[in-house]
């Protein structure tokens, strides 16, 4: 829940700010849903710290332990957790609050600022957080999760694009190429640091498919392929199909192709967060 959270978060900022900056409607619809990415963010946050602190001590009563917690908490992953916690509450006060409203320069403000400490998280928790130098770690991993959040979060928020506007007839060029280009900039980010952090963690090429690590390395690269594929066809055959044809003509099928991405994308995020507990082990 909290990487699907971070994907919504980070996605969504970037979907606002890149896609959809100079429509109203369709930008406070994606921030209502950066409130609600943070609402699940703090609630998984907080879970996760007393789950910590269940595994730690090997019995339930740890659970509701104020001792057992703060053991928990004192470690890289407090820190991780604590940022997470405070990065959440304010996406989901600030924009929560504003979604009534145009936002005020002090709700962006927040809004980033919430933004940048979920991000930040991950330099503190992530694939390789015992691998290698520690800045290195933290530089690869902050970079990663922000690239595949944009990718994956604003691919969502693309699908409702989609099937809204098919509803209404409207145009959907436009933000369709918009997001094309950021997607291309965060795939290509992703994949350097994920290289990056591969080398920091296998020891040897074998590891790929002789450790639990490497074997969900590969179905995470293999989802990631899947989705890049289709947003190739989509960016190099689909999208220049409607200035030919019309988008009424292929709108079925860049629906049905954005749906299938989306949904490889966020098994990639589920992946991840079995990649991260085999690192842990």
């Amino acid at each position: 829940m909290i990487f699907l959270a971070t994907m919504g978060i980070v996605g969504g900022l970037a979907f606002v700010a890149l896609v959809v900056r100079d429509e109203p409607l369709a930008s406070d619809r994606a921030r209502k849903w950066v409130g609600v990415g943070g609402i699940v963010l703090t609630a998984s946050a907080a879970l996760a710290s007393l789950n910590r602190a269940v595994v730690i001590e090997r019995e339930w009563s740890a659970f509701w332990s104020p001792d057992a917690i703060a053991d928990a908490v004192s470690t890289h992953f407090g820190v991780a957790a604590g940022l997470r916690l405070a990065g959440g509450l304010a996406l989901a006060v600030t924009l929560l609050r504003a979604a009534a409203s145009p936002p005020r320069q002090w709700t962006v403000v927040t809004a980033l600022t919430g933004g940048a400490l979920v991000i930040a998280s991950f330099a503190f928790d992530g694939h390789t957080v015992t691998e290698g130098p520690r800045w290195l770690h933290a530089v690869a991993s902050v970079s990663h999760v922000s690239a595949a959040a944009v990718w994956t979060g604003g691919l969502v928020l693309l699908v409702d694009l989609l099937w809204r506007r098919r509803r209404r007839g409207a145009d959907v060029y436009r933000p369709l190429m918009r997001f094309s280009r950021m997607a291309a900039t965060s795939l290509v980010l992703a994949g350097a640091t994920g290289t990056a952090m591969a080398i920091i963690v296998l020891d040897r090429f074998a590891d790929l498919w002789s450790t639990p690590w490497g074997r969900f390395l590969l179905a995470k690269i293999a989802l990631v392929a899947v989705a890049a594929a289709i947003g190739g066809h989509n960016r190099w055959v689909l999208i220049p199909a409607i200035e030919e044809n019309g988008q009424a003509a292929i709108h079925r099928r860049l629906r049905l192709a954005v749906v299938i991405e989306a949904v490889a994308l966020l098994g990639v995020a589920v992946v991840a967060a079995f990649l991260v507990a085999a690192a842990a082990a």
